[in-house]
């Protein structure tokens, strides 16, 4: 069998709203008029330029009537109406479904999302106004309310440059630091192979917004490991 060559794509899904707010714990953190809901899920592998080209394009894109002409539906940016943005971390768009329980290890996880999260939101505030980007909060868990206008709904994607081999990101430019603590939890795991020994120290580990990483995660840490690989830790 070949080499499996797979780029990573950092991915907004976006919707054209008459108002929204996101609440955690009942108490709302975010909340705009008229403008657009941005949903942002972050790959393994991505990158800081791949937050920045997302943000270019999102304050360019027209899905608003022309100003000057309504009849042409598609003339006008979020920028152009002075309308605002809510963004959103959703490390559930990239989801697979092997089986019916979402799988979710080919988001990027803790510390590393954060950072990726927050640049793609400093660009937003630096291209346009700080006063008209709103946000959630990082990893909680959140309720998001909107009255989708139209429905617009679409969806942006930013390619990185580094590919995946057979599932693993090989890296060729600057990344987001590391720090190797998901794999010093795992450091007395039995080997991969070994189910039942796995299985119950995988469980006793408590990870960001409940996810308990499976076998196969552990798998991909001792190829990592024996490797010498940097570490990618495929936790949310």
């Amino acid at each position: 069998e070949g080499t499996v060559f797979a780029f990573c794509f950092m991915k907004l899904v976006i919707q054209r709203v008459l108002r929204s707010s996101v609440s955690v714990e009942g108490e709302v953190v975010g909340r705009i008029g008229a403008g657009l809901v941005l949903l942002l899920g972050v790959e393994e592998g991505d990158t800081v330029q791949q937050a920045k080209q997302l943000s270019a394009k999102v304050l360019k894109i027209r899905l608003w009537p022309d100003l000057k002409d309504p009849s042409k539906h598609w003339g006008s940016s979020v920028v152009d109406n002075g309308y605002e943005l809510l963004v959103v971390s959703q490390f559930t768009l990239f989801a697979t479904f092997k089986k019916p329980k979402p799988d979710f290890r080919r988001a990027m996880g803790g510390d590393q999302a954060r950072t990726l999260y927050e640049a793609f939101v400093d660009q937003c505030r630096a291209g346009y106004r700080a006063d008209r980007v709103g946000t959630g909060v990082f990893a909680a868990m959140m309720q998001v309310e909107l009255c989708n206008d139209g429905p617009v709904t679409v969806e942006l994607t930013a390619q990185g440059d580094s590919p995946q081999v057979d599932g693993v990101v090989t890296v060729s430019g600057p990344r987001v630091a590391q720090t190797g603590s998901a794999l010093e939890a795992l450091e007395d795991v039995a080997p991969a192979g070994c189910d039942a020994a796995l299985e119950k120290k995988l469980e006793s580990q408590a990870y960001v917004v409940g996810h308990v990483p499976s076998r196969a995660d552990a798998e991909l840490y001792e190829w990592l490991r024996v490797r010498e690989a940097p570490a990618t830790p495929h936790l949310r």
